[in-house]
């Protein structure tokens, strides 16, 4: 029994800091290629076992609540994760237009 305890918790620690360790991976800069290929070897290990165990959590039945949600934390921030490694510019909010609201056109720039 003790054994399935441990099991259960390296599972549960695993879903937990895998995306964390995907994100703070995919957010150092290298400049050689041989870097490069290591950061995406260890990146792609710790996003794929996150998203492997958090999809098990969250699809499950008859799981509580609190498995459920760590599981789709971990899904979340995997997504994040790899979002930021390879596709570094993609931004969920775009503004439309040049501006940005610096320029005092508007009810703030008004006068």
């Amino acid at each position: 029994m003790e054994g399935l305890a441990v099991i259960v918790t390296i599972l549960f620690t695993l879903a937990i800091i895998s995306g964390p360790i995907g994100i703070a991976i995919a957010r150092i800069k290298t400049k050689s290629f041989i870097t490069l290929i290591i950061k995406r070897i260890f990146h792609g290990i710790f996003i794929a076992l996150g998203t492997i165990v958090g999809a098990q959590w969250l699809l499950i039945p008859g799981l509580p609540l609190t498995p459920r949600l760590i599981g789709l934390s971990s899904l979340c921030l995997c997504y994040v994760g790899a979002r930021d490694e390879y596709f570094p510019r993609f931004r969920i909010l775009k503004r439309d237009g040049r501006s940005n609201g610096k320029d005092g056109h508007g009810p703030t720039g008004q006068h």
